[in-house]
């Protein structure tokens, strides 16, 4: 394990918390909404079935999509000749394509439980979390991912203030 992890790192880190959180929070918000029966909906309770295909389809679709798009994106950069530097901001733009498009899909199924209280929805939420809490980023992933170097580390630390 690296002795210590650039600022980049920690920057990628707090952008996946707060993803995290954010849903997390929405969640309980949306859960607490229902529970207390304080957000009732006006919408037809038929378009339950309807929701759920949407929703179902829309998180294969996009974890799918996006879990392809981000290896291939980790390819191109592990096989590019740029900085260690310029590797981690491209990575960074990876991850959060790649966070987003599992978060989206989470946000509608919280959505869809306001507005129809079917707890399937929930889970479909509370599962896009898991999902994202999986894939929280990890220095050594990080570096096994991009092939860096020892001599890449230490530009990295050099080149983004920690020395």
């Amino acid at each position: 394990m690296a002795a210590s992890t650039p600022p980049l790192f920690r920057v990628l880190k707090l952008l996946h918390s707060a993803l995290t959180i954010g849903m997390l929070f929405f969640a309980g918000i949306s859960f607490l909404l229902v529970k207390k029966g304080i957000f009732v909906s006006e919408i037809d309770p038929s378009l339950d079935r309807t929701l759920q295909v949407i929703a179902i389809s829309l998180s294969a679709i996009l974890i799918l999509f996006g879990f392809r798009l981000f290896n291939k994106r980790v390819m191109a950069i592990r096989n590019s000749a740029m900085s260690a530097t310029e590797k981690m901001d491209k990575y960074r733009t990876a991850c959060i394509t790649w966070w987003a498009m599992i978060e989206a899909p989470g946000l509608f199924a919280f959505a869809c439980f306001l507005l129809v209280p079917n707890y399937a929805f929930l889970v479909l939420g509370c599962f896009h979390i898991a999902i994202l809490a999986i894939f929280m980023p990890r220095w050594d992933n990080i570096i096994v991912l991009l092939k860096l170097n020892s001599q890449e580390l230490i530009d990295l630390e050099e080149n983004t203030g920690k020395k």
